[in-house]
């Protein structure tokens, strides 16, 4: 079975499929490549399967590219669009030009996506601040690729606009998450005890993030 290593300074070897479906191995440095092919195939079963997946949504990823939307990911919906002009995000309803793929279409749609963000979530951050009784010096948004969001040592608070796909509960979710990192600068039990005192259910709604993270990628979103 074909697979690619990356070595680092980690204590243990993790394995993970990308989205075309190649395998990755990390490992540390040092650890023997003998034993690296035994832990491969004894995790052929979980390999294949995930493999598998994720070849199915690479072709559908694809698929998806080569035509036309119909529907794009927005504040947790598939919503319609609209080929009026005006183009934009008008009145709840997005409009793009017609006739155009949606790989065409992506240059646009990232630009118009990070203008939403800037509108709503802005706002719904300082908003937050204020009801939690947090002090914050900025909001910012970003492209960030692999982070919904961030907090700096200055309490400066980065969002990805890529999380106005997400449902509303999720996005109160990263925002409350970066909010109590202005009072823990870690994930230790009492930064995840601030979190559960406004988010109580904020496990299930992580979990729902893993989620989103496959439909933006499946829209070319990522």
């Amino acid at each position: 079975m074909d697979y690619s290593i990356v070595r680092s300074r980690r204590k243990t070897v993790a394995l993970s499929v990308d989205k075309n479906g190649r395998l990755i191995v990390r490992a540390p440095y040092g650890f023997p490549d003998e034993r690296i092919d035994e832990i491969v195939k004894e995790k052929s079963s979980w390999i294949e399967k995930h493999s598998s997946a994720a070849e199915k949504r690479s072709e559908s990823r694809r698929e998806r590219l080569s035509r036309p939307p119909e529907a794009l990911p927005l504040f947790g919906e598939l919503r319609a669009v609209s080929h009026a002009e005006p183009y934009g995000y008008i009145d709840g309803v997005i409009h793009i030009p017609g006739n155009m793929t949606l790989e065409e279409l992506l240059p646009y749609l990232r630009r118009l996506y990070a203008r939403i963000a800037k509108e709503y979530l802005i706002p719904k951050v300082w908003l937050a601040a204020g009801e939690m009784g947090m002090d914050i010096s900025a909001v910012r948004i970003n492209s960030a690729g692999t982070r919904w969001g961030s907090c700096s040592a200055r309490k400066s608070i980065n969002l990805s606009w890529k999380l106005i796909a997400a449902d509303p509960e999720l996005i109160d979710y990263v925002i409350v998450h970066e909010l109590c990192h202005t009072v823990h600068m870690d994930h230790s039990d009492a930064f995840w005890e601030l979190v559960a005192r406004f988010i109580p259910d904020h496990k299930e709604r992580r979990d729902r993030l893993a989620e989103m993270q496959r439909v933006i990628a499946e829209f070319g979103l990522e």
